[in-house]
């Protein structure tokens, strides 16, 4: 007999369908069973769609009666886009919701409760880390009002991310290259800044996309930090196919002539004020969760990795490590900026997992607080009042 955690692995799996296409809402997976069938499969496939419970329940139809489903995030129970998921799972004559992690919205949340009012059994909890860190990015929208934000770069072994003349392709291996395609994808939106748009012209597609089931693929937002706004109009990022919008940043430098001709050639540009003679970052990532962004994939150049981090803006680090030697005084390192003074002040990287492409090395770690991600914690006025029914109801029994 199989046993919960393995049927909610395969709703994680379901899941991860919906990335990039579903925010701001969250990803989600379901599954309908009885005796060991799975009877019904969904996810949630976009914004606006059906949710993943729906949609498992409508491909079990009238079989769905009587069985179990399985959810990676308690079935909202709220009117928003679509209609609550828990009036529909109480139709359908579900008997046992067993769900990975409660929801963080408290918008959404109430779904546990009131299936639990309708009889029916809810089993909550199973692999609740698991569906946690697969809903990281809106645990952080939801919590913190801004995107998490991934920090990605390819480093030479002594730190060099291009020689003195600026070159740098390439410095990992094409295995490592695609599959640092699969994170943009990963990702509502990617950021580069203007430095890097003018000496490697990228495009910032996705070219290893995930596909939804009309055959689409999803691609990023692209964003581009330009206080002056000298985004070139020719750049290769204007024509690029299948490119995701582009979101360009300015400070107080742009002129209004320069916005406009940004503007018409299709780009959404957005003001923002300078910090220390640097666009806010935090203005910025305010602006960002507007759009609905709730991860951000910043991929350089060095000055923009060293503001995201010395600003403690980073959450998530994926660095690429090729065994090559560039040396050179002048040679561009990963990480510029101010940086710390003392080694005490560094920010320290929980290593979540080494991987290895050809010769390189990929490190994933995490940095910063994450107590975001946690369980709510009850307030201690409601903590209080807890404490104080148990003594009535104590003081009550023995009278």
């Amino acid at each position: 007999m199989a046993s919960h955690e393995e049927f909610m692995i395969e709703a994680l799996s379901l899941a991860r369908h919906g990335v990039g296409w579903t925010s701001p809402n969250p990803i989600v997976g379901a599954l309908v069973v009885r005796d060991d069938e799975v009877l019904g499969r969904g996810w949630h496939e976009r914004f606006g769609a059906a949710h993943a419970e729906v949609a498992a329940l409508g491909q079990a139809g009238g079989r769905a009666r009587g069985s179990t489903l399985y959810v990676t995030l308690e079935p909202c129970n709220h009117h928003g886009k679509t209609r609550p998921c828990v009036h529909a799972i109480i139709k359908a004559g579900i008997k046992r919701v067993v769900m990975g992690v409660r929801d963080p919205n408290p918008v959404a949340g109430g779904g546990a409760a009131a299936l639990k009012a309708a009889g029916i059994e809810v089993i909550d909890g199973v692999l609740d880390q698991e569906c946690r860190l697969a809903l990281a990015p809106f645990f952080r929208f939801i919590r913190t009002k801004r995107p998490l934000v991934s920090a990605k770069w390819a480093m030479t072994a002594d730190g060099k991310i291009a020689t003195v003349r600026g070159d740098s392709k390439w410095i990992t291996s094409a295995k490592a290259r695609a599959f640092a395609h699969t994170l943009r994808a990963a990702h509502d939106a990617v950021m580069v800044g203007i430095g890097t748009v003018m000496t490697d012209a990228p495009l910032l597609t996705a070219r290893l996309g995930l596909a939804a089931p009309d055959g689409t693929s999803w691609q990023p937002r692209r964003v581009v930090l330009d206080s002056q706004g000298r985004m070139p109009l020719d750049a290769p990022m204007w024509t690029a196919e299948n490119g995701g919008p582009i979101v360009i940043f300015v400070g107080e430098d742009a002129t209004r002539d320069r916005v406009c001709e940004l503007q018409d050639k299709g780009a959404e540009v957005i003001p923002v004020p300078n910090t220390d003679g640097r666009l806010c970052i935090d203005t910025i990532m305010e602006k960002l969760a507007e759009q609905g962004v709730l991860s951000l994939y910043v991929e350089g150049g060095a000055e923009v990795l060293g503001s995201f981090i010395y600003q403690k803006a980073v959450d998530r680090v994926y660095v690429f490590i090729a065994p090559k030697i560039i040396g050179g005084r002048e040679s561009v390192t990963a990480v510029r900026g101010r940086g710390v003074d003392r080694v005490s002040q560094s920010q320290e990287m929980d290593v979540v997992q080494v991987r290895q492409f050809d010769r390189d090395l990929m490190i994933e770690g995490r940095v910063g607080d994450w107590s975001w991600l946690e369980a709510a914690k009850p307030s201690r006025k409601g903590a209080k009042s807890s404490r104080r029914q148990k003594s009535q109801k104590k003081s009550s029994t023995r009278k």
